[in-house]
Parts: C-alpha cells; sequence; structure tokens
C-alpha cells in the first residue's frame, strides 16, 4: 500500500476509532489489501459504506440501543454485540441520545441514515458523532467478570465470613417468605410474617407505624426505571416508608424548603462559570456532552473563561488552558465564606441586577420578560413581640388584602403596599410601618437582612477562614457581575460539609443577584427531565399500571424527616412537664427527605425507634459509600438476634451484601430493562431499552432470568401482595393484566411512554432489523394490542423518546418547557417554620456563616482540636474511576491506587516529602497507611484522597462457594478508603453520623486529621 493511502485509511479508521464509530469508506481502501495486518487487534468494522455511501453491515455483528451505568448520568448508547458469541464487543453513543449531543438526530431519521451519518466519510463531521467516555467503553467488563454472581447463594458460615452454599431459586424464595430455622441459629421470622404482624412496630413510638415498616430497603436511585419497579413493590405493595437510597451519602443533598439548586450552567453561551468542589465534566453531568460543550467553548470563543475552586488542581485547570481557566485552591468545608464574601462585595458596590430584584410579583415579572422573580423587596417583621416575628409582613396585617400576601415599599410613595398592587418594590428598607390597629413594628426587607447578614464578617475574616486572598475574591466577584445574565456557579458532590445547606443557599442567592436562573448562558435546571407528556407514563395512556389496591405507607420513616414538634415524643414530654428539647434522636427539618440509607442503618444500631426484622439491599454500597458508617453499625447487622434477614439483590458481592444471608443474582447493564431520564441534556426525554444480551444468570424451573424484578415478582407473589400475579393491573378499558414477569411490565410501560401526546409513528422493517428489535419483538407483541405495537417498537428503535425543540433558548432565556417560572428566596420564610430538634430554636431564613458544628451545635474544632489534628480530609472522585469501578480493569490499569495528596509545605513540616509512607489518624483512633504525593497542586491545611479505591468486597476478599475457594484479587483492594474509617458524632447518643443539620446528608470533608511518616 502507498503510503498516501495507508495514511488515508489509518486516519479514517483512527477517526472513527476515538469517536466510538466504525464505519469506514470501502473506497479509500485498495481492494487487495488486508488492512487488519496494521491493527491486528482492531474489531472487525460495524459496517462499510461504499462509492455511492450505501451501507453493509457486518454480518457477523449486530447493534443494539441500550444505555450506559459507568456512572449515573445514564447515556443513551449503542452496543455492538458478537452474533455467535452473544458478547458485547464495544459501545459508543446513540446519536438519537441528547445526553451526548446538543443537537441528536430527529427521531424521524431512519437508523439507517442515522449510521450513514455517524461515518467517517459524512460531510457533517463532528456534529452528528455520538461518543461515549473512557468508563462507559470499560463497563463492558463487567459482564463477564470472573467474582461476577450468576446463581443464588445461601450463606454457609457466619454473616460477613464470605463462605456461601447455591441454592435453588425456588428454596431461596420459600425460606425468605416463610422464615424458620435457616441457619441453626434460632428462629427467623420471613417475609410475611414481618408483612402480617399486628400491632405496631414499637408502641412507645406509635407514629412510626405498624410492624410491617420493621422492613428496610436500601434501593438503586439511579436507575430509575428499575427503582421505579422496586418501590411498587416496597412502597405501593408491601407500604413501608423506609427506603433509603445513596445521594445523602453520595453528596447530591435534597433541596432545602422553596430552594432550588443549580443543576448545570449553560456552557454553550456561558462567558464566566464558577465551579466548586468539582472540574467541569468530571462530575455530575456526562462527561460526553460537557466535554464537547468545554472544548467548543474554549476553542471558539475568546470570551468565555471558568474559575474552579477545589482544594486540589483538577486536570482541565492547567497552564495548557490558563488563558480560559484558573485553579482557585480553597481550604476544604469552607466554600462559604467565599459565597458569603462575594455576596458582601457585590451587595455593597452595587453590582447586583435592580432591574431584576426589585420586580415584585409575577405578572410583573411577565411584563418585565422575566421568567423569575424574587421575594428581595418583601417586608420581614422583626417585632420580636408581634406574632409574624420573622415572617414576611402580610397585607391582612396592614389592612391592604389577605393574610396571602405580602407587602413591599412602594419606591414611588415610600409607603407600604401589598405585592400584588404594584409592579415594584423598594429593594433596601428597614424601618417601622403602622399597622391596621394603628400600632408599629419594625420591619426589613429581605436583601437589607441579607446586606446586613453578609457584612457581620469582614471581608479580611472571611479570606481567612477560605484561604483566598482578598483581591482574588474581589476580582471573581467583579468577574462574576461584568457579564449581564452569561454567568454561573456550579456545584457537585465536592461540597459535603457541616454547613452545605448554608453553601447551597449562598450559592443561588449569587446566581440571583444578577439574575442568572434559566438564563441563556447563566444557570439552568433542566438537565436530565424524564419526558412524560401530559401523562404519567405508570398510569396512562393505554395502561393504568398503578391501577391496583396499594397497601396504605403508614407511619414516619425512621431517618426522621419530619416535625419534631409533630412527634409523639415531643407531645409526651410537654405531656409530663419534661423539657422537650433536646429530642433523643435529631429530626431533619427539610422538605424533601433525604432517604440516606444510612441513617437508617443508624436508628436501628440505636434501636430508635425499633430495630428492623428484615433488610433488601439492591444495587447499592452504603457500608463503603457512606463515611463513617461501616464501625459503627457493623455489630448490629452481623448478629442476626439483631437484624433477622438479609437479602442482597446485585450483580456482585460487595461491602455491604457480603452480610447478606440471601444473594439474589441480579442483571448486568445491556441485560437489563433500562428506563431513565437523560442525563446532561437539554430536553424531556428518556431512554428506553429491552435487553440487548442474552443474561448469564440462572434459571428458575418456569425457565425465567432470575434478576430483581423477578425475584420481587415472586416474592409479592408468595404473600399475596396486590399489584402481582393474574389481576396486577387494568388497560385503558378496564381489563385485568397479568405481571408475572419482568416483561409483563415494561413492554406496558414503554407502550405507556411511545404513546404519550402524539404517538410515535410506525418504523419500518428495516429500521426493525439495523437495530436488532426484530429480536425482542415477540415479547411485546405477545402482550399490546396490534395497534400498540408498531409506536413502541418505534421507540426501541431509537433507544428512546425526546421532546424536540427547534431551539432550547427563548430570546435571553430558556425555551419555557425547561425552565420553571420560580420566585427565588433571598428570604426563606419556609425554614423559620421549624425549630431545631435540639435547641427549639427556629431554622434562620437567611443562610448562615459559621464556624462548623456537631449536631449539639458544640463547635468541631473545640474537641478535636487543630493542635492535635492540624489538618482535614477532603475527598473527590477521580476522572473515570467511581466507588464500583475497581472491577474494571480498563480503569484499574490506569491507576490501581491512590494516594494521600497535600501541599509539598505542609509535607515539610511534618518531615514528609513525596513517595514517603505516611500515617493519618483519625479522632476516633483509627488511621490509614498510604504514600504521600506532595506537591503545589493541593490547598494548604488539606489532604486530599481520592474516592472509590481500599474495597474490602468486590472481588477483593477470599470467597468460599460450594466449598471452593475463590482468592480476592489483589487490585481491587489497593489503596486508601476514608469511609471505611471515617468518624461519627461524638455528642450524640450511641451511634451517629457525622451529619448535616438541615438535610442529612453524610459528612465526607474537612473531618480533622494528623498525619506522621510511617
Amino acid at each position: 500500500m502507498k503510503r498516501r493511502d495507508f495514511l488515508k485509511a489509518g486516519s479514517l479508521t483512527a477517526t472513527a476509532a476515538a469517536l466510538g464509530t466504525t464505519g469506514v469508506a470501502k473506497a479509500s481502501i485498495p481492494e487487495q489489501e488486508d488492512v487488519s495486518k496494521y491493527a491486528p487487534t482492531a474489531l472487525e468494522p460495524e459496517y462499510t459504506i461504499g462509492d455511492d455511501r450505501s451501507i453493509t453491515f457486518n454480518p457477523n455483528q449486530r447493534m443494539a440501543f441500550t444505555m450506559c451505568f459507568g456512572c449515573y448520568s445514564t447515556c443513551a448508547v449503542r452496543a455492538r454485540i458478537d452474533n455467535k458469541t452473544g458478547k458485547v464487543l464495544r459501545v459508543a453513543g446513540n446519536p438519537y441520545g441528547p445526553s451526548a449531543l446538543d443537537q441528536p438526530l430527529d427521531l424521524d431519521t431512519p437508523p439507517r441514515e442515522a449510521f450513514q451519518r455517524l461515518s467517517a466519510v459524512n460531510d457533517q463531521g463532528l456534529n452528528a458523532r455520538s461518543t461515549l467516555c473512557g468508563r462507559g467503553n470499560s463497563v463492558v467488563d463487567a459482564m463477564d467478570d470472573p467474582r461476577r454472581i450468576t446463581k443464588c447463594l445461601k450463606r454457609a458460615g457466619k454473616r460477613g465470613e464470605n463462605k456461601w452454599q447455591t441454592i435453588s431459586y425456588e428454596q431461596m424464595i420459600k425460606e425468605v417468605t416463610e422464615g424458620g430455622d435457616l441457619f441453626g441459629e434460632g428462629h427467623v421470622d420471613g417475609l410475611k410474617a414481618i408483612h402480617q404482624k399486628n400491632g405496631l412496630a414499637n408502641p412507645d413510638f406509635p407514629d412510626f407505624g405498624p410492624g410491617r415498616n420493621q422492613l428496610f430497603a436500601s434501593i438503586c436511585s439511579d436507575q430509575l426505571g428499575r427503582k421505579d419497579f422496586m418501590n411498587r413493590f416496597l412502597q405501593k405493595s408491601w407500604g413501608t416508608p423506609n427506603v433509603g437510597v445513596k445521594s445523602a451519602y453520595c453528596g447530591v443533598m435534597p433541596g432545602l424548603v422553596d430552594v432550588i439548586t443549580p443543576s448545570t450552567i449553560d456552557i454553550n453561551h456561558c462567558e464566566y462559570a464558577i465551579f466548586i468542589g468539582f472540574a467541569p465534566s468530571l462530575g455530575g453531568d456526562s462527561t460526553n456532552i460537557q466535554a464537547r460543550r468545554f472544548g467548543e467553548a474554549m476553542a471558539g470563543r475568546d470570551n468565555f473563561k471558568y474559575v474552579v475552586v477545589d482544594p486540589i488542581l483538577r486536570s482541565l485547570t492547567s497552564k495548557a488552558n490558563r488563558q480560559n481557566s484558573e485553579w482557585v485552591p480553597i481550604k476544604t468545608g469552607t466554600d462559604t465564606a467565599l459565597m458569603f464574601a462575594m455576596l458582601q462585595y457585590i451587595i455593597n458596590h452595587q453590582r447586583y441586577n435592580e432591574d431584576f430584584l426589585t420586580l415584585a410579583n409575577r405578572k410583573a415579572a411577565d411584563a418585565a420578560g422575566e421568567v423569575n422573580f424574587t421575594n428581595s423587596t418583601y417586608l420581614v417583621v422583626q417585632d420580636q413581640k408581634h406574632p409574624l416575628y420573622n415572617k414576611f409582613l402580610t397585607a391582612e396585617a396592614l389592612g391592604l388584602g389577605d393574610d396571602q400576601t405580602q407587602v413591599v415599599i412602594n419606591p414611588t410613595t415610600g409607603k407600604p403596599a401589598a405585592s400584588n398592587s404594584v409592579s415594584r418594590g423598594k429593594l433596601f428598607y428597614s424601618g417601622p410601618v403602622r399597622l391596621r390597629d394603628g400600632s408599629e413594628i419594625q420591619v426589613e426587607t429581605s436583601m437589607s437582612l441579607l446586606k446586613t447578614r453578609v457584612n457581620e464578617t469582614s471581608m479580611a475574616d472571611y479570606s481567612a477562614h477560605c484561604q483566598i486572598p482578598v483581591a482574588k475574591i474581589e476580582e471573581m466577584a467583579i468577574d462574576f457581575t461584568s457579564h449581564g445574565r452569561k454567568v454561573g456557579v456550579a456545584f457537585y458532590t465536592g461540597v459535603c460539609s457541616p454547613d452545605t445547606t448554608q453553601f447551597v443557599f449562598a450559592t443561588g442567592l449569587l446566581g440571583t443577584m444578577v439574575g442568572a436562573h434559566n438564563a441563556k448562558g447563566g444557570m439552568n435546571y433542566s438537565a436530565g427531565s424524564a419526558f412524560s407528556g401530559t401523562y404519567d407514563i405508570y398510569s396512562s395512556p393505554l395502561y393504568d399500571l398503578n391501577g391496583f389496591e396499594h397497601t396504605p405507607v403508614e407511619g414516619l420513616s425512621t431517618e426522621r424527616a419530619a416535625d419534631y414538634e409533630q412527634s409523639h415524643e415531643y407531645r409526651e414530654k410537654i405531656r409530663k412537664g419534661l423539657p422537650p428539647y433536646p429530642a433523643d434522636s435529631s429530626w431533619l427539618p427539610t422538605k424533601a427527605a433525604p432517604l440516606n440509607s444510612a441513617s437508617y442503618l443508624i436508628s436501628h444500631a440505636n434501636s430508635n425507634p425499633f430495630q428492623f426484622k428484615a433488610w433488601i439491599n439492591w444495587s447499592t454500597n452504603p457500608m463503603y459509600g457512606a463515611a463513617g458508617l461501616a464501625g459503627q453499625v457493623t455489630d448490629t447487622i452481623k448478629d442476626p438476634k439483631q437484624l433477622g434477614l438479609i437479602i442482597g439483590v446485585d450483580v456482585f458481592i460487595n461491602e455491604t451484601n457480603q452480610y447478606a444471608d440471601y444473594f439474589v443474582p441480579d442483571l448486568s447493564q445491556y441485560e437489563q430493562w433500562s428506563m431513565s431520564r437523560m442525563g446532561s441534556s437539554r430536553v424531556r426525554g428518556q431512554s428506553a431499552c429491552a435487553p440487548a444480551i442474552d443474561s448469564k444468570n440462572v434459571k428458575n424451573q418456569k425457565n425465567q432470568t432470575v434478576c430483581m424484578e423477578q425475584f420481587v415478582i415472586d416474592l409479592a407473589k408468595a404473600m399475596d401482595l396486590k399489584g402481582f400475579g393474574d389481576k396486577a393491573f387494568k388497560d385503558k378499558d378496564g381489563q385485568s393484566c397479568a405481571l408475572h414477569t419482568p416483561e409483563d411490565y415494561y413492554t406496558r410501560v414503554y407502550a405507556n411512554l411511545a404513546h404519550a401526546d402524539k404517538p410515535l409513528p410506525q418504523p419500518t422493517q428495516d429500521d426493525l432489523e439495523i437495530t436488532s428489535v426484530n429480536r425482542v419483538a415477540s415479547m411485546f407483541s405477545e402482550r399490546l394490542k396490534p395497534e400498540e405495537l408498531g409506536p413502541t417498537l418505534f421507540l426501541l428503535s431509537r433507544g428512546g423518546r425526546y421532546k424536540a425543540l427547534d431551539s432550547i433558548y427563548e430570546g435571553e432565556f430558556f425555551h419555557k418547557s425547561l425552565c420553571s417560572p420560580f420566585q427565588f428566596q433571598v428570604y426563606n420564610e419556609g425554614m423559620t417554620d421549624r425549630k431545631d430538634s435540639h435547641t427549639g430554636k427556629p431554622y434562620d431564613g437567611l443562610p448562615v456563616f459559621d464556624v462548623h458544628r456537631f449536631r449539639d451545635g458544640t463547635p468541631i474544632r473545640e474537641l478535636w482540636t487543630e493542635k492535635e489534628f492540624p489538618y482535614q480530609i477532603s475527598t473527590y472522585k477521580p476522572h473515570l474511576r467511581s466507588a464500583s469501578s475497581a472491577i474494571l480493569p480498563r480503569i484499574t490499569s490506569l491507576a490501581d491506587e491512590n494516594f494521600i495528596q497535600m501541599h509539598e509545605e505542609a509535607a515539610a513540616k511534618e518531615g514528609l516529602k513525596n513517595g514517603d509512607l505516611a500515617i493519618i489518624r483519625f479522632p476516633n483512633n483509627k488511621t490509614l497507611k498510604g504514600i504521600v504525593q506532595a506537591d503545589k497542586g493541593v490547598a494548604m491545611d488539606t489532604i486530599c484522597i481520592a474516592h472509590g479505591y481500599g474495597h474490602k468486597a468486590l472481588g477483593a476478599q477470599d470467597m468460599t462457594i460450594d466449598g471452593e475457594l475463590k482468592p480476592g484479587i489483589a487490585e481491587r483492594g489497593k489503596g486508601l478508603s476514608t469511609n471505611l474509617v471515617g468518624v461519627g458524632d461524638p455528642t450524640c447518643k450511641g451511634p451517629a453520623l457525622l451529619q448535616e443539620q438541615y438535610v442529612g446528608g453524610t459528612i465526607r470533608h474537612t473531618i480533622p486529621v494528623a498525619i506522621q511518616k510511617a
């Protein structure tokens, strides 16, 4: 082959490979040459394109649209599958998937044309190339991992010994349902007995409900469609409120009352962005789409700049792009100080958007062309003796209207006015107003209160607290307010600190000051919204899958996300004349329950309000993921007398499921029925896919594949629970439908999705063959009516559905379907309705800057002094690595262990240098030993340790199955895990998480530590 022809062919092949495609042009490769000799390990092309641009698909392979769970952005992907072996060869992006493209292909584009556009000879260049990140390309290894569990297991030793025996599926269903002396350790209540238990779970705590609430389940919240199936069993059929997820211990905190937290920044038009606690595209949003957006912004727009505020230097803020980006090192856990300092500068120097902030109501905002408005001008009562103290002054109190309408100062007359009677209010006011009864009270506007609050601390003190120079803070404040609305501030899981709620509140206020919310180039809230049209796809338009008699969820959840003043404990203390505060356990004032799996396990360990009798853990790992949990609850979990039955449902035995009594093998990705929102997209859409390959899992006696769904179905049927079996739900005509297999459920859900609003069109036979939908079509034709079949198969032939928009913008804001008309809270009156369950004081309506405190209010540094513990831990999620990627050799081969990362000057103070072995000591006297990485890329006084290492399970441990030893794989246990040695809260009774007091997030940053040479 001539050099020119070789380079041409090589560039086409290499470009296709780099972009996740493998279509090659026949015309570029001489017929007589076998190019495989130049790349002997390369896969066969997915397809070839002839001189006339016609496509010939590889007959040895098939393609199926599916979904990626390499992280929880849940990107829509396409899998290449070997027809002979059924093995997934490679995965790439779905060109119809908005999570990988800003302008995905319209659903009307036939798949054959879609593949033609993906090819290397396509004139559109990169525009139609749908990619997948390194993690997504690595997860294919999980399906064939040597430590994957594909059979039903029962423990053969004590809990945690990792000794198992295989049992039949039918035996497992019988034993977990009926109970008995299952392990020669005494009687164990089965699930049927637990559900049918008469009376309260604990009569001393009647508000925590009936005996069936003693089932706890920790589940994967990010496999959204499957999560809904699991909750069908747990909440609608069983009726337990005790269902936990990972979010509040992973770091994604739920919101406060009326506080909206930003999810993404519109990089396409943003001119100045601040990322706190993570680097862009290295956390939160899909790496695929964010990397593309950032590449285009940095290469194509000179007016774009971003700042990463983080204790550790990330790869996207380096000398290679220093004109567009900057790393601002910050001491871990001090982000609130930075936000307050910037707010102080912006307010004191009048660099806010006054036209936006002074709008008094929705009508005025609409007239001004605004999507949002604020309560900046509303008057807050400051007279401590008045019933409305710390509440908004109402029009009723002044005789100007009702008690649901707030009051502003009319900027024209200088007099009070009902907020709905004027277009604007005065932004700053502090003084008296006369009520209708003739009395006077002191009031202030929300903005006046905020100004006072942020000026309670000097700029110099804010600077000293966060270790960012005053000049840099002021520069950031000026930059943030110099680009109109085309600015944003975003955070991810890097801010799990004792004052996270205050930080989140202040972060939202920063965007409010300039009106960046929902603005083009500003802060957007629509990333990954599910498609539903005007329908709930579980209830209409064709099938009402919720159309069965639900078991009511009665009683509070044991994590106590409720009003303490309404509790039985509070009322009993008042009745007995006892001080009601502090509460025996912490109660949370959140609007949305955090569902922190770790909190439920702490309640169990404390027997308060009761211990659980059974625990189902599906596809989640709180014992590894929740900081400080394992060391406090393991003993109560290992003891069958304290927790009678534990069932693990997963693909691997992790740090949590290793304590299970029974293990149910679940489906690996690409074997699943999957449906989820399209993460990081700016459309309302959902991926939807049927199993792309056959599962390796064992089958039951009915030749059904064992998995989470089948297990749940058969459990419910064995206990005669509603919503499963012969008459599980109804179609639109009221006819009963059976639910005996996962197919019975998902085919109907997909039919609803395909017919929501305007039904999708009919697919061609070519569409179904190219996308392998014909392989699963019979599962749908057996369950759907003929007229329902076509649109549903069309859905699968595109891998999902989304609402196409000609533009995601309307003028200077996002399209109305992508944003809600929020009223942003400068003063959050809703927070003042709740009281701290320890002190009895109402929560503040403004963000608070304070030292970090334990739950009882004691400053953390008062007990864990800087003299004894001079450093603080900050964990972070590195690029590609995650909590479960230890099983992926393509990921672990990049770095099979992590390091103790610290500033070289701080290391030198401790007699340490790069490469030394050191010991970190925690306040609970537990230690970690690791290698020091000392350089200038870490903030002073902070020690950074990457998350996702130091596993004790996932194949790192020795296991015995049916008497055969399966040795642990050493690489999976390398490195350090701070979570496994993390501390609790010493000011609480019994086991207690070190926990953020407003929304219950588990703290994994700011933990004081000491370090010394090993």
